[in-house]
């Protein structure tokens, strides 16, 4: 691309650009072209990083909750000025429309103003025991130097998610984006020293997971890890973690199902259901990836799913019209095809399939995909699918659709569906997940803990909660 440098992008180290001896490619998803280059940060570059946040954690520590309320809602600001540019970004380097890129800048921003509030509301206890002359303090203070280590598909949304919890309880951080977008984290410590947060107290170092990520989680510093990809790499990043006692939080895979019971109102779900399985290309945790529907109206419900289907067109970014844009990369495109392959040779069946997008420019597209004919002991239904296919199955019984539902190794979300509201809720507290949607589907609330159980992770994001884990408790027994 002519509007971009010749020159590798540059990690942020102290508040500067700083650049290494090595760089990867950048590749438009759109094209799958190379369109820029990336610095990859080394040993001495990760050191310095994780130094320099190590240094300036004690005073950022002791700036008043209120400063750094103030700063996290300068930077919410400096977001919302730069909106454009960021969602520009995001689209170039995750391949999502643009719209979808506008969507994601704005709740970036409102999260930061959200965690801004909280850092004001973190409090300790004092229990009332009433021993002489003794009162019992139980304070929470920040751990310390924070890593934070972002997926491809909402590269803004996940940073802040870790960057607003860790900055508003006192910790300092060191963030990793995925090595495929690099480029709205990189802008964003940009914008953090433009809107007067301390040099030391963001950095960025950018390359592939297995090097710099790995530099970043086995180093002796950092106290604490947040990660948001893969149940594979969650689990190497659990077992680095042990040999220092880190707290890790883990945001995993999902594979999440929706129920649907015989007297849900489909006119009015459907377009929610079909929404929350295919945005962004299939590519988020908490997506729908397989629907359970009930036996009565399993046909209409069908009908009524493909039509709505039918009516996205798939495209590139830059088309105001698209609804599905490319999937990230190569390999993300291959292990969805492959997926659906082996799913097809298991015994499922491809009960539609969207037009292909042929463009000229070529790209990493894959259509819309509803499969049928599943069963519990074909792989498709154990692994998570980061892409837009979608499984259907009918019940008989409920108990049969919440043992399916059930019988995935994950446990981030489900979504249930009954103008019974006592149906729903007897099933929603059967199921094994960290969040459960009744009626209607939403983005999850900045105010509700947000995680998973089983294979999809370890402690929860965004709320007070979400602060809490960058915190520990000291205990202090004051006698006078």
């Amino acid at each position: 691309m002519e509007n971009y440098p010749t020159d590798a992008y540059a990690c942020w180290v102290d508040g500067r650009e700083e650049r290494g001896t090595d760089c990867t490619p950048l590749v438009d998803p759109s094209t799958g072209r190379e369109y820029a280059r990336v610095t990859v940060a080394g040993p001495e570059m990760v050191h310095r990083a994780l130094e320099k946040a190590r240094e300036c954690f004690p005073a950022w520590k002791e700036t008043p909750a209120t400063e750094r309320a103030q700063l996290l809602h300068a930077l919410a600001e400096g977001v919302r000025r730069n909106l454009e540019s960021l969602a520009g970004l995001l689209s170039q380097e995750v391949g999502k429309p643009l719209k979808s890129s506008r969507d994601e800048a704005a709740s970036a921003a409102s999260l930061l103003d959200f965690f801004a509030e909280e850092a004001t509301r973190l409090t300790g206890n004092i229990p009332l025991l009433n021993h002489s002359r003794e009162h019992v303090l139980v304070l929470r203070e920040p751990l310390g130097v924070a890593v934070a280590i972002m997926p491809y598909n909402y590269p803004l949304s996940t940073l802040v998610c870790k960057l607003g919890a860790a900055l508003a309880s006192g910790c300092t951080v060191v963030a990793k984006p995925d090595e495929h977008t690099p480029l709205t984290t990189l802008r964003m410590a940009q914008l953090a020293v433009e809107c007067g947060i301390p040099a030391g107290v963001f950095h960025v170092v950018t390359g592939p997971g297995r090097q710099t990520g790995r530099l970043l989680v086995e180093h002796s510093t950092p106290r604490v890890v947040s990660f948001t990809g893969s149940t594979a790499v969650g689990k190497e990043i659990l077992q680095v973690s042990a040999k220092g006692i880190k707290k890790v939080i883990l945001e995993l895979g999902g594979h999440c199902p929706a129920i649907v019971l015989e007297d849900a109102p489909l006119d009015s779900i459907l377009p929610q259901l079909l929404s929350q399985a295919l945005k962004n290309s299939g590519q988020y945790c908490y997506r729908i990836s397989r629907i359970h529907v009930a036996q009565s109206i399993y046909d209409r419900f069908m009908e009524g799913f493909k039509d709505l289907a039918k009516g996205l067109k798939l495209g590139p970014p830059s088309d105001p019209s698209t609804d599905l844009g490319p999937l990230n990369n190569a390999q993300i495109l291959s292990g969805v095809s492959r997926q659906v392959e082996v799913a097809v040779r298991e015994g499922a069946k491809i009960e539609w399939k969207g037009t292909p997008f042929d463009g000229p420019d070529g790209g990493f597209y894959y259509p819309p995909t509803i499969l049928t004919g599943l069963r519990g002991d074909m792989s498709i239904t154990r692994e998570e699918v980061f892409g837009p296919v979608v499984m259907v199955s009918p019940f008989s019984r409920l108990h049969e659709a919440i043992t399916e539902a059930n019988g995935s190794p994950f446990g981030l979300a489900a979504y249930v569906f009954s103008r019974d509201v006592g149906a729903a809720l007897d099933c929603a507290g059967k199921l094994e997940v960290g969040s459960v949607w009744v009626n209607r589907i939403h983005q999850a609330y900045p105010q509700a803990p947000f995680g998973g159980v089983k294979e999809s992770g370890l402690g929860r994001e965004k709320s007070a909660y979400g602060l809490h884990e960058y915190t520990e408790l000291k205990t202090v027994y004051l006698s006078y």
